[in-house]
């Protein structure tokens, strides 16, 4: 189709960023652009959640997946990236997020997986999603003090004020998107007690891209998981 075609050749100089208007799966990958200074506009599905079968043709188009393309960043030299880790990945490579040390990337793969097990478990909690009470109130009584104090004890460890030395690299900004989207913005007070962690949560959030992407329009216009995501 002609919108296909139009959408699978960006003619402008934008690099788009395909995703759902929330803080889901792929707001670590905005969060990633952010940091390293790359810019990128939002392209939401029409229609929102869940996609219409257009929605995912038009994926599939640009894609090229015939399974899951999104989230999916869309550059403006015609490159294409779908896959939310390896997405992010990509965009750690070219923006200078990524180690290169062998010890520095396995820790990287690592705390990257570490981020992604709290996001999966956090997901579980949803009650909109099926999560019951005694689910909820697992994931706000052991599961997240658990994997707070899991990832903390790693930050401590480390010879820098991050999670890898002494600068921000993609393993920080999942594990913040993990803590603080899937952790912390929804169990109000659940970093008390974890005071490392707090205070690396405020450094992560006064990196000048990051700062600035979380006072536009463009980070104030999506979904925010709350305490209501848990029934509270």
């Amino acid at each position: 189709p002609a919108a296909a075609a139009q959408h699978s050749q960006p003619n402008t100089m934008t690099n788009k960023f395909h995703y759902y208007a929330a803080t889901g799966r792929g707001h670590a990958i905005r969060l990633a652009l952010s940091a390293a200074n790359i810019p990128f506009e939002d392209e939401y599905p029409e229609g929102g959640f869940p996609p219409t079968a257009e929605a995912k043709d038009l994926w599939r188009s640009i894609g090229k997946n015939t399974t899951t393309n999104i989230p999916m960043l869309q550059m403006a030299d015609g490159r294409v990236f779908t896959q939310s880790s390896a997405v992010l990945r990509a965009v750690a490579r070219i923006g200078g997020l990524m180690p290169t040390d062998e010890g520095e990337l396995y820790m990287t793969d690592k705390l990257l997986a570490d981020a992604e097990d709290l996001r999966g478990e956090g997901y579980k909690s949803f009650v909109a999603w099926g999560a019951t009470e005694e689910a909820v109130e697992a994931f706000i009584n052991k599961v997240l003090p658990l994997h707070f104090g899991n990832l903390e004890r790693q930050l401590k460890e480390s010879t820098g004020d991050y999670f890898i030395g002494d600068s921000l690299t993609i393993a920080d900004i999942a594990c913040y998107d993990a803590i603080t989207n899937f952790g912390s913005n929804r169990v109000i007070g659940s970093l008390d007690g974890f005071e490392t962690l707090k205070a690396w949560v405020d450094k992560v959030e006064s990196n000048e891209g990051i700062k600035n992407y979380m006072a536009s329009e463009s980070f104030a216009g999506l979904w925010k998981f709350g305490p209501d995501t848990l029934g509270k």
